[in-house]
């Protein structure tokens, strides 16, 4: 492709001296040259997985390469600049990060059983294990999130491939992807996040080569990653799995009597893989027990509602500089009039829940508050929902997005019109999308969940402009 190729030596350079950096600096943090080996030698494996595969693009090989560099860069910068503006350094990656030092304390004294550990699932296992080959830094479980998140813009490359898009878009899309604000901070973290969206898009990848050319070699490895999402978020996982039942039947190309067979295998199977992980069979106990009025009520009102005291920092930090009276009231004025609410919380709160009331006594209220919910899920937070100034950094995620909408509406316009093999995703999308909107009411976790799906439309974009051959990247 000339518009890489006109671009290779600037590139080479930049990544040439960024390296040079990362070394320098590992010379005095024996946990950054710990994981920087790591990840180049787990960037090792998959270029040699995907030429033994035969995939042998190479803006590919590139793509993967530069978005290595820049979740790196990210990874740093948070770790060294200690960069958590909105949990003030609480959080579930304190949490695993205790986990994962335990278990490789144990893996390191030749002890492999989880026994006497309070375990609810195995992101910190995965992770003490790599600290028991390398050392258990948390930087290094960090690290380990770059690799990944390298991986699910290699899925997104050829997931808009799979669905009829140019080699350009699909680069295109996954700079996007790369350089993603919410998929940047918080990948950058010790979340499950990290495993559970290129788990998603790996499953994604799946149905839809499933659906073109059915192999049972492809559903084996379907299954073994749904179960495995379907283990770090069951209801992510669930989206994935009638995602692929509902794409299948639907779309499929297989002859009559092979599709019914093939079918009533398949979905005989899948609904045991929530019963393997105590769900029931198709997830019928979590579906029972979580989509009554108490369960949504509770989820919706109560859960998100009150503020952990634990998760407050000084002011000092905050603010660590004193403002002219005269310019700090000048814009104050100017941010209440765009953002109504905001400084109605404190600026040492980390609320960010939106009330909506639940209502399900009253169908047509219900109905009205779960679409408001729905909006927010889908386009907030909106500016009359942030409600201190920490949370002004989310507008570098939605700014951006209102204007990528206009070009993943067009997209889906497409998908529903003439490109069917697309639909996975835009299903996938509303289901994640709306389980979100009934349950959830806190933007800041909002923002985290809805990644996989957000990717997943904006992989629709390269539909809507596949007729763009003249369209410069570089």
């Amino acid at each position: 492709m000339n518009f890489l190729e006109d671009k290779k030596k600037l590139i080479l350079k930049i990544i040439a001296i960024f390296l040079i950096l990362v070394l320098g600096i590992s010379f005095f943090d024996r946990g950054l040259a710990n994981g920087v080996a790591f990840i180049i030698f787990l960037a090792a494996i998959t270029f040699f997985v995907l030429f033994k595969i035969g995939i042998n693009n190479k803006e590919l090989y590139l793509l993967f390469i530069i978005t290595l560099l820049i979740r790196l860069g990210a990874v740093l910068f948070i770790h060294y600049a200690d960069f958590q503006p909105f949990s003030g350094g609480y959080g579930d990656y304190v949490v695993y990060q205790k986990q994962a030092q335990e278990i490789a304390q144990a893996v390191g004294q030749g002890n492999f059983s989880l026994k006497g550990l309070s375990i609810g699932l195995y992101y910190p296992v995965v992770i003490g294990y790599i600290y028991a080959l390398t050392m258990p830094e948390m930087l290094i479980g960090r690290l380990f999130g770059v690799w990944l998140a390298a991986i699910s813009v290699l899925f997104v490359y050829l997931i808009v491939l799979e669905i009829g898009g140019t080699r350009k878009w699909a680069f295109l899309i996954g700079l996007i992807i790369a350089i993603y604000p919410s998929y940047l901070f918080f990948g950058s973290l010790l979340l499950k996040d990290t495993l559970i969206i290129p788990l998603v898009l790996a499953g994604l990848l799946l149905i839809l080569k499933l659906i073109k050319n059915f192999l049972w070699r492809n559903f084996i490895f379907f299954y073994v990653i749904l179960g495995a999402t379907i283990h770090f978020r069951f209801y992510i996982g669930y989206a994935v799995l009638f995602t692929f039942i509902f794409c299948w039947l639907l779309l499929c190309k297989l002859q009559i009597r092979k599709k019914l067979v093939c079918g009533i295998i398949m979905i005989s199977l899948l609904g045991f893989l929530p019963q393997f992980l105590g769900y029931g069979y198709y997830g019928y106990k979590t579906i029972k027990g979580y989509l009554n009025q108490k369960t949504i009520t509770f989820y919706r009102e109560i859960v998100y509602a009150s503020i952990p005291s634990s998760a407050v920092i000084s002011s000092e930090i905050l603010s660590p500089e004193t403002p002219n009276p005269k310019e700090e009231g000048v814009l104050k004025k100017l941010l209440v009039k765009v953002f109504p609410n905001i400084g109605k919380a404190s600026d040492t709160s980390y609320s960010s829940t939106i009330e909506v009331k639940t209502d399900i006594d009253d169908s047509s209220n219900f109905l009205i508050n779960y679409s408001k919910s729905f909006i927010c899920v889908l386009l907030g937070p909106l500016p009359w929902h942030i409600q201190n100034y920490r949370q002004l950094f989310v507008l570098f995620e939605t700014i951006p997005w209102y204007f990528l909408l206009f070009f993943i509406g067009k997209g889906v316009f497409v998908t529903l019109k003439d490109k069917r093999i697309a639909l996975p995703l835009l299903v996938f999308s509303a289901i994640s999308l709306g389980v979100l909107a009934l349950f959830i009411s806190n933007f800041g976790i909002i923002t985290r969940i809805r990644i996989p799906s957000f990717i997943a439309l904006l992989c629709l974009i390269s539909l809507g402009f596949e007729k763009s051959k003249s369209i410069k990247i570089l």
